[in-house]
């Protein structure tokens, strides 16, 4: 603003124009009690974007505990696999033996000597019967009791067995609680950090509303004190306008700052909420490839490999759907199946009652303002040099006339003074 610079600041800006978000200060003593409106337009229970973020973050520890559980319970149906093949592998391996033997048995292929069997002895490169010894034929009772024994041996196995397999049908409901519970806590991870992204930008459609207000308020402000400079004449009323130019030229320009800082927070907070879920999502990724190199149950780790495909952010638009619900924030027992947090409900609640508006503009740009006022200002500049002019030709010749009189009043004196001395006494015969 040239001719704005140029003008003589004979009138002090006033303090109240140092506080653009104080509406009861900032005014023209001139213009109008127009008010720039503060930020006041948050509706009650607003909540900002650490409540989502602080959410994400809980939901993402959540997740990390039970891709532990995960881990852990996988680990424990590896072993029980591979303890079920193997009792499996003994046990037909000892049916298929009890036949053999008690068919030799009861063909009386066994050592008189030492009472084992002929494949078994033959097995071990010995001879059969041993030397000394006969071939012998058991006897009925001989044959039920080695029965009994080779059964005991496959009935345990059995029994082992069977327990083996009930612990695997255990831990099939809570493999499949925890898969459920890791994918709920996706959703409800998702549902977060897209909360704080809306909250951002909704935060700055409030301020940016508040913008265009104060905008409104500054430009008919300006306008009045275009019209107003118009027409002044007298050198007061032209410093006033000089004021109130100024002042308002430093409002508009406080304004536009403080929405380039709006602009700039919510920049930073859309970059923070991105590099934060970038992390939280390598996080989780780095701790489910360790805890899936170590499982060994068939057909569980690449759950864990795939996971973190279901941690990316929904886009941006102008509702969040809300996901999640169910999640328990780390548990997952049976007995809860089913079970809603409140704490859960109650963000989801919010996260899908947000409406993120878009952000006004408004339909003048500052430089233009302040172009239009510059001009203004810049014709009135010639007005107000005449009628400082013309004050001072006025003040020179009331102070030549103030003299003159002075000077005559002195040499009035000076001939009563003469005509006094030169007058005979009073009684001098003269």
């Amino acid at each position: 603003m040239t001719a704005l610079a140029a003008l003589p600041a004979t009138v002090a800006s006033p303090g109240w124009a140092q506080d653009l978000l104080d509406p009861t200060r900032l005014r023209s003593s001139r213009v109008g009690a127009d008010a720039l409106p503060s930020r006041s337009n948050r509706p009650p229970g607003w909540v900002g974007p650490d409540y989502a973020s602080s959410m994400a973050s809980a939901v993402t520890s959540a997740i990390l505990s039970l891709v532990r559980a995960y881990g852990n319970t996988a680990d424990q149906i590896g072993k029980l696999q591979a303890e079920e093949k193997q009792l499996t592998d003994k046990l037909n391996e000892a049916i298929r033996n009890k036949a053999a033997i008690l068919d030799e048995y009861r063909q009386g292929l066994f050592c008189s000597g030492c009472g084992r069997t002929k494949s078994d002895i033959i097995s071990k490169g010995e001879q059969f019967p041993h030397s000394g010894q006969s071939i012998i034929k058991p006897t009925p009772e001989q044959i039920a009791a080695k029965e009994r024994e080779l059964q005991q041996g496959i009935d345990r196995l059995a029994q082992q067995l069977s327990e083996a397999k009930a612990k695997l049908a255990k831990l099939s409901p809570d493999i499949d609680a925890i898969r459920s519970q890791l994918f709920e806590g996706m959703g409800l991870w998702r549902t977060a950090t897209s909360m704080e992204r809306g909250i951002l930008r909704q935060e700055f459609a409030f301020d940016a509303q508040d913008y265009v207000q104060q905008r409104t308020v500054i430009s008919r402000q300006i306008d009045t004190v275009i019209k107003e400079a118009a027409v002044a004449q007298t050198i007061p009323a032209l410093q006033a306008c000089i004021t109130d130019a100024r002042t308002w030229a430093d409002a508009l320009d406080k304004c536009e700052d403080r929405l380039t800082r709006d602009r700039a927070t919510l920049n930073t907070g859309l970059t923070n909420n991105d590099n934060t879920a970038q992390r939280q999502t390598a996080n989780v990724q780095s701790v489910a490839n360790e805890v899936a190199a170590k499982i060994t149950a068939f057909g569980l780790a690449g759950y864990l490999n795939i996971l973190t495909t279901l941690m990316g952010r929904g886009t941006d638009g102008s509702s969040i759907a809300g996901a999640g619900y169910t999640f328990r924030m780390g548990k997952y027992d049976p007995a809860g199946f089913g079970e809603i947090l409140p704490r859960v409900a109650e963000f989801i609640s919010r996260a899908s009652s947000l409406i993120i508006g878009t952000a006004p503009g408004y339909n003048t740009s500052a430089s233009q303002e302040l172009a239009r006022l510059d001009r203004a200002l810049g014709q009135m500049e010639p007005r107000l040099a005449a009628a400082v002019e013309l004050r001072r030709q006025q003040e020179a010749a009331a102070a030549l006339e103030r003299q003159q009189e002075e000077a005559r009043r002195q040499a009035e004196a000076q001939a009563r003074e003469l005509e006094r001395q030169q007058s005979p006494l009073p009684g001098s015969g003269s």
